[in-house]
């Protein structure tokens, strides 16, 4: 009996894993966006993956902004009022003692219009970036172009 006892044991402690350690600086990657072809006030969802040291994503304690998405059509023809900034409040990805983490993001971007009429299939893509609760900025990532259709 005592000798199973301390082969469980020893089976356990061989079994532990290091705890994978990343960057406290946000990292983020692009995965996909779709459709490709939206209709006019159609909706997108991205996908990104992320890494994060610290685990101190989402839950800005003053309400904040935490992710980011820039519209990289052309600015001048944007209504009064848009900026070209979409901005998103995560909710707190992780709660407890400091401990990376990764995973995957899905953002659902409604309403989708074409700001050039004169064009069949108006391009658009975007720049994403994200803040932690301590103020690091993650790397800026692009995502593929799509379409809008009337």
């Amino acid at each position: 009996m005592r000798r199973y006892g301390w082969s469980l044991l020893f089976l356990l402690s061989a079994c532990k894993r290091e705890p994978v350690v990343f960057s406290v600086v946000p990292q983020i990657e692009f995965v996909e966006i779709v459709p490709r072809q939206v209709p006019d006030y159609g909706t997108l969802t991205i996908t990104i993956r992320y890494r994060d040291g610290d685990g101190d994503l989402g839950g800005q304690p003053d309400g904040a902004s935490d992710l980011f998405l820039v519209d990289l059509r052309d600015s001048t023809r944007f209504p009064s009022g848009y900026d070209g900034i979409l901005r998103y409040n995560m909710p707190r990805f992780y709660e407890g003692p400091t401990q990376s983490i990764q995973g995957t993001i899905q953002i659902t971007v409604p309403g989708i219009v074409r700001l050039n009429s004169s064009l069949l299939a108006e391009p658009l893509a975007f720049e994403i970036y994200l803040l932690d609760r301590a103020g690091h900025r993650s790397n800026t990532v692009r995502t593929d172009t799509v379409y809008i259709v009337p």
